[in-house]
């Protein structure tokens, strides 16, 4: 069976290579909107919560990265345009609920 990540283009290729498992959850959860971007409100607002937890959470890990432990790169990049693109996401999914 095909996972939902596996449905997407790449995502699969990031969550894999990345072995993050909020980033895993956010990658996940833009699949589906992707797949089916019809969002009930009341899971838009718990998803609002958690996303924007989880870009907060990228972004530090890449600021640590770029600062602290400049071991790898690619992945410091990555953590960067996730956190930025969840940003993102959570935007779109508040403006769902105006």
């Amino acid at each position: 069976m095909t996972t939902t990540l596996e449905q997407v283009d790449g995502l699969y290729e990031i969550a894999d290579y990345m072995q993050d498992e909020e980033l895993t959850a956010a990658l996940e959860f833009i699949a589906k909107i992707i797949l089916k971007p019809d969002i009930p409100t009341d899971v838009a607002v718990l998803q609002i919560v958690r996303l924007q937890a989880i870009a907060a959470k990228l972004q530090m890990r890449a600021t640590c990265m770029a600062n602290v432990d400049k071991s790898d790169r690619a992945k410091k990049n990555l953590y960067y345009t996730a956190a930025a693109e969840i940003d993102k996401t959570v935007a779109a999914l508040k403006f769902i609920l105006k």
